[in-house]
């Protein structure tokens, strides 16, 4: 399966842009965008019938690397009600093993730290107290340090009637369960529409479509889906009532404002 698309599109085809190329139009249009406000919804389908809904009010700035950091952001729950308050702070490093995350409980009005293992998912307590089971690549869809060197162009692909390129990037943090990932990059407008994420051995584990809206100058995504490889079962995030570039102010996105409860 791994090398379907290499062989479907030889080398060759794929020669006609650089992989550095790519990325650098990708993080252009991802910088298009300062920061954003937006409400979430997240359906939960385990594919047998049964469908559980929460929403929360997304806050995320986009500090592009400055001092290592990529971005911020904060979740508030809104639903289900006997979750409502708890808080999700997260600060996104350029090197993943440097990133933090918080979690506010309101009931116990206590933050609690979490660990962090990597871009591809984070943990909460292990009492699962929180609902926010998102990891980083279904809230942010960039190509965390991708270039050259760990950054290949594999070949083309069309979805839906639309050519797209497709990047694969091998992780060089040595605890990454999914070190590879296949990205959809449209070659019209640089948005990515399909990540594939896999094992050492090419072992696809799940694959995330995303949607994408035009806000002013600049597109963002407005739905993604996660489908894992093994499970009938999938996750839907839709973002609502979007806003962007309003200047959110960088006291937003620290711990004592989280401790404090008093959110916009």
């Amino acid at each position: 399966m791994l090398c379907v698309l290499a062989a479907t599109f030889p080398s060759e085809a794929a020669a006609e842009v650089l992989v550095d190329d790519v990325i650098r139009n990708v993080t252009v249009q991802d910088n298009a965008i300062r920061d954003e406000t937006a409400q979430v919804v997240i359906h939960r389908d385990d594919g047998r019938g049964g469908d559980q809904m929460s929403a929360y009010r997304l806050y995320w700035k986009n500090l592009q690397g400055d001092k290592g950091v990529l971005g911020k952001m904060l979740l508030i729950t809104l639903s289900p009600l006997d979750k409502r308050g708890e808080g999700f702070l997260l600060w996104q490093m350029e090197r993943a093993s440097d990133s933090q995350a918080w979690l506010y409980l309101p009931d116990l009005r206590q933050v609690r730290r979490l660990a962090i293992s990597g871009h591809e998912q984070h943990q909460h307590d292990q009492d699962q107290r929180s609902d926010l089971g998102l990891g980083f690549e279904q809230i942010g869809t960039r190509l965390v340090g991708v270039n050259g060197e760990n950054g290949e162009m594999v070949g083309r692909d069309v979805l839906g009637g639309v050519e797209y390129w497709v990047v694969e990037t091998r992780s060089t943090m040595s605890n990454d369960p999914l070190p590879l990932r296949r990205f959809w990059i449209s070659s019209a407008d640089w948005t990515i529409a399909k990540i594939e994420y896999r094992d050492l051995v090419g072992r696809l584990a799940r694959t995330q479509r995303i949607v994408w809206e035009r806000i002013g100058h600049a597109w963002g995504w407005k739905r993604t889906e996660i489908q894992p490889a093994d499970s009938p079962g999938k996750t839907i995030v839709e973002l609502r009532d979007i806003t962007v570039n309003t200047d959110l102010a960088d006291r937003l996105f620290t711990v004592e404002t989280l401790k404090s409860g008093r959110i916009p």
